[in-house]
């Protein structure tokens, strides 16, 4: 039986060097409905979550003063360089008078990073709000074994994991849509998540389980305030421990506000497709 297993996954990863090999992010904006920006949204989507889907679900709910660029990840790898090369650029064009920074889950980590980027660029839009959304601040507090991220450092996937995956993804709570969420929009982004492929996904734990500690107050001066939304019943999300993460995010920004997005089911994990008014709402409100 390990012998099997050896072998699929030798088959598997010989086969992934020609399967999903695409590194390039991308980025997707959005334009004030007012022609002047007077805050940008910059959007960090969760893991394994579609940034052109999202951008769309949540474009509808936008100020008119509100632009929006959302970044989209690779196929594999999550290069936060390159999405913070791009996204300046977007801000650059639309100058607006304010930007707040987004992440959800996974997504919050990148935000971090964006925002450390971002200060050392000189902070030419202004001290940003960062919104942190069920976001873990390690490995350390996502509800699966240790292991796993050492196994996602060297091994990248292929198409038979990916079936496995799409197979598994079958299962768990699906999030009730909200009234006005687009159904197509919702489908396509649950399709997306299925057949992702395990580049994505060992390439995104990869990253997880890189990420550097928060150190004891590295935020103060570099966020105007950090707020940190979830869901009622936190203890009930599948893939973080929320309530210890919120702390360690609180230890870097000991003025943290924590925000519960009261319509959110707590073993919904960061439904933000299908239920985007809510999101929104609440991101813009923070």
């Amino acid at each position: 039986m390990f012998f099997a297993v050896l072998l699929l996954l030798v088959v598997d990863g010989f086969a992934g060097t020609m399967y999903h090999t695409d590194t390039a992010a991308k980025v997707h904006v959005t334009a004030s409905r007012s022609g002047t920006a007077k805050q940008a949204v910059v959007v960090f989507p969760g893991y394994i979550m579609p940034g052109d889907q999202l951008s769309r679900a949540f474009a509808p709910f936008l100020g008119a003063g509100d632009a929006m660029v959302v970044a989209d990840y690779a196929q594999r790898g999550v290069d936060v360089d390159a999405l913070y090369r791009q996204i300046m650029t977007a801000l650059d064009g639309m100058k607006p008078q304010s930007i707040r920074v987004y992440g959800a889950s996974m997504g919050g980590m990148c935000a971090k990073q964006f925002l450390d980027r971002y200060v050392q660029g000189g902070s030419p839009f202004g001290r940003a709000v960062l919104v942190l959304d069920t976001a873990p601040d390690s490995a350390a507090r996502i509800k699966r074994p240790g292991w796993v991220f050492g196994l996602a450092s060297w091994y990248r996937g292929g198409p038979l994991t990916s079936l496995g995956w799409a197979a598994l993804n079958q299962f768990g709570d699906q999030p009730t849509p909200e009234p006005g969420a687009d159904p197509g929009l919702a489908a396509a982004g649950r399709r997306h998540s299925t057949w992702v492929g395990t580049p994505a996904l060992t390439s995104q734990a990869g990253y997880l389980g890189a990420f550097p500690a928060l150190r004891d107050g590295e935020l103060v001066g570099r966020a105007e305030r950090v707020v940190y939304l979830h869901g009622r019943d936190p203890a009930e999300d599948p893939l973080v421990w929320v309530d210890d993460s919120m702390a360690h995010w609180r230890r870097a920004f000991p003025g943290l506000v924590e925000v519960v997005v009261n319509g959110r089911a707590g073993s919904w994990h960061i439904p933000l497709i299908e239920r985007p008014r809510e999101t929104l709402t609440a991101v813009l409100a923070a």
